[in-house]
């Protein structure tokens, strides 16, 4: 009797083992399947996320393409202007061969000579009422300065450049100057002298130059 006893324990284990384990297998493949779907979840997102990077790329350099666009054109022109002025031609002459209004020639032989003579008298220095300063807030590879005076506010984005060119800042143009500013369209270029040179004081420690152009300021490094 205790032999059939044990013997229907041990069959009732066993089916009880079995049962454990067939409930054991379903969970695995449950979870199985809840770690395959999670899987193909995080597959998506990243697919997701790696269409929203190339759409907000896409909308940056967009968003920005006029002003590099207008970096490079200065950068090329500023090049080959100032090599002919430095071998002694005319500004008139150059203004002609490239196709250029005669005041781009004329600024960027006045970049020349006002860096050469930036530190021997800073008296040259452009003063502007209402005691402006620039306060900057740098991001990385670019970040917004900020124009900050008795007058008005405003900011412009910067970005580091290319080449010899150090970095660009875009600028109001003519149009949304106004607007963007609060201050008259003649003050214009008085302010944005200013701007590019307390920037090359700030941050290239005078050592660099600058072209002022329709919608963005660029940077040069070094006494060129």
């Amino acid at each position: 009797m205790q032999q059939e006893d044990f013997a229907s324990m041990m069959e009732q284990a066993y089916r009880s083992a079995l049962e454990q384990a067939d409930i054991i297998t379903d969970n695995a493949k449950k979870i199985q399947l809840q770690a395959l779907e999670e899987l193909d979840a995080a597959r998506e997102a990243h697919r997701l996320a790696e269409i929203a990077a190339e759409e907000k790329a896409e909308a940056y350099f967009e968003g920005r393409q006029i002003q590099f666009t207008e970096a490079a054109c200065t950068k090329l022109l500023r090049d080959l202007a100032r090599k002919h002025l430095e071998s002694g031609k005319k500004a008139e002459e150059i203004a002609l061969w490239l196709d250029v209004p005669l005041e781009f020639v004329v600024n960027i032989r006045q970049v020349m000579e006002r860096v050469v003579n930036y530190y021997r008298n800073k008296s040259t220095r452009v003063q502007l009422e209402g005691n402006p300063t620039l306060r900057y807030v740098d991001q990385g590879r670019g970040g917004t300065i900020y124009f900050e005076s008795s007058a008005t506010t405003f900011d412009m984005w910067w970005e580091f450049a290319g080449g010899n060119a150090l970095t660009i800042v875009e600028i109001p143009d003519t149009e949304h100057w106004v607007a963007r500013t609060k201050l008259p369209l003649e003050k214009r270029k008085e302010t944005l002298d200013f701007i590019g040179e307390q920037i090359i004081e700030d941050k290239i420690a005078g050592e660099g130059s600058f072209i002022v152009g329709e919608n963005v300021i660029t940077f040069y490094v070094g006494r060129q």
